[in-house]
C-alpha cells in the first residue's frame, strides 16, 4: 500500500464518514484516487465494527456520495463524451449508426443491465460514462446508480464488518485482485483499440487499391 493510501485511510480514522463521503465522491465523479474505494469501504466497515463508526451514517454518506458523483461523471459524459465519440469514432470505426444500435440494445432494461454492469470488478466508472455517452434517460441512470450504489456498500462495509482482525490480509489481497483487474481491462482495451485501428487501415489501404485498379 502506497503511503498515500495508507494517509487516506488515516483519515477515515480521523474524521469518519466526511471523509469517506469525500473520497467517494471524488471517484464517482471520475478522479482516480491511489487506494480503490472498494477497500476504504471495507476498512469502514471494520471502523464500524469497533464502534467507531456509525453504520447508518457511513452508508447513507456513500449513498449520497454515488448519487451526487455519478450525476456529475454522467453530466459530462452525455454533454461532451457524445460530440468527442462521434467527431473521433471513425478511428475506431465506431460511427453515429453503431452508437445508435448500442443505446437501444441498452436502453431495454436500462436500468438492471447498468446496474449488474455497475457491480463488475473495474466497471463502475465506466458504465457510468457509457450511460452517458449512449444517452440512457437520467431517470433511469440515476435509480441504476443509486441501486448498484446501494449494493457495493453493503458489501463492502459488512465485509469490513465481518473481517475484523483479518482485514490488513484481505486488503493485501484485495489489492492485488485490484491490480490484476485493472491492468486485464486496460490490456483487453488496448488490444480491441489496436484490432479496430489496424481494420481501418487496412479497409482504407484496399479501397485505394481498388480505384488506383480501376483508374488503371
Amino acid at each position: 500500500m502506497t503511503n498515500t493510501g495508507t494517509g487516506l485511510l488515516g483519515l477515515i480514522a480521523s474524521y469518519g464518514a466526511f471523509i469517506l463521503f469525500v473520497i467517494v465522491l471524488v471517484e464517482e465523479a471520475g478522479l482516480p484516487l491511489p487506494l480503490p474505494s472498494d477497500l476504504m469501504l471495507l476498512f469502514s466497515g471494520s471502523l464500524v465494527a469497533q464502534g467507531r463508526l456509525n453504520v447508518e451514517l457511513t452508508f447513507a454518506s456513500v449513498m449520497v456520495a454515488t448519487v451526487l458523483g455519478t450525476a456529475v461523471l454522467y453530466s459530462l459524459a452525455r454533454h461532451g463524451g457524445r460530440p468527442l465519440v462521434q467527431r473521433h469514432g471513425h478511428w475506431i470505426r465506431l460511427d453515429e449508426a453503431r452508437l445508435c444500435r448500442a443505446e437501444q440494445r441498452l436502453r431495454k432494461r436500462a436500468i438492471w443491465r447498468l446496474t449488474i454492469l455497475r457491480l463488475i470488478p473495474g466497471l463502475r466508472v465506466y458504465s457510468t460514462i457509457t450511460a452517458g455517452v449512449l444517452a440512457i434517460p437520467r431517470t433511469e441512470a440515476t435509480v441504476a446508480f443509486a441501486l448498484s450504489g446501494a449494493a457495493w456498500a453493503a458489501l463492502w462495509i459488512g465485509l469490513g464488518v465481518v473481517l475484523g482482525p483479518q482485514l490488513p490480509v484481505a486488503i493485501a489481497w484485495l489489492q492485488r485482485i485490484e491490480h490484476v483487474g485493472s491492468a486485464g481491462i486496460l490490456i483487453i482495451a488496448l488490444v480491441v483499440v489496436a484490432g479496430l485501428l489496424l481494420r481501418t487501415y487496412w479497409s482504407h489501404a484496399r479501397r485505394s487499391t481498388a480505384r488506383n485498379r480501376s483508374q488503371s
